[in-house]
């Protein structure tokens, strides 16, 4: 095969970039609503634009699995709603997610989750089986309330 034949020019920046990139590229970029701002430098864009255009960077290489810390702190609802489906949509295409986050209404009740604490596991199982019946972010809240004692 020729390299022409597995790879694509960009016209504006004259790089080369393999075709499967390309099309993972295009493809996050249009499930997060940012194929429009793919021109842009990433330094004009906003945070929670910068933040969106960090998932299509780190699928160009494909890799096995992707892991993210805190993705959506700090981003207005529809850009972590855009992040959250996105992710989850790789997740069910066979990619391995780890998804580091406090925010328990980034969590679906079908994901499997693991509370570490204190670099130990607390507890791994779904989300209904570890909330109890109590609510996933009060559940979290009593399995590591001796954080809350020593700060009192």
């Amino acid at each position: 095969m020729r390299f022409a034949n597995c790879c694509a020019s960009d016209s504006e920046s004259g790089r080369w970039r393999s075709r499967p990139a390309a099309l993972a590229i295009d493809a996050a970029l249009t499930q997060l609503g940012m194929a429009e701002r793919a021109d842009e430098r990433v330094r004009a864009l906003n945070g929670g634009h910068r933040r969106r255009m960090e998932i299509p960077r780190a699928l160009i290489h494909g890799p096995e699995v992707l892991l993210l810390d805190e993705p959506t702190v700090g981003l207005d609802a529809a850009s972590r709603q855009a992040i959250t489906d996105y992710v989850h949509l790789l997740a069910e295409t066979g990619l391995a997610v780890l998804w580091a986050t406090h925010l328990v209404d980034d969590i679906r009740p079908d994901d499997q989750i693991v509370v570490l604490h204190r670099g130990k596991v607390l507890r791994n199982g779904t989300a209904p089986d570890l909330a109890g019946g109590e609510g996933l972010a009060k559940a979290f809240l009593t399995m590591t309330a001796e954080d809350r004692e020593v700060l009192a």
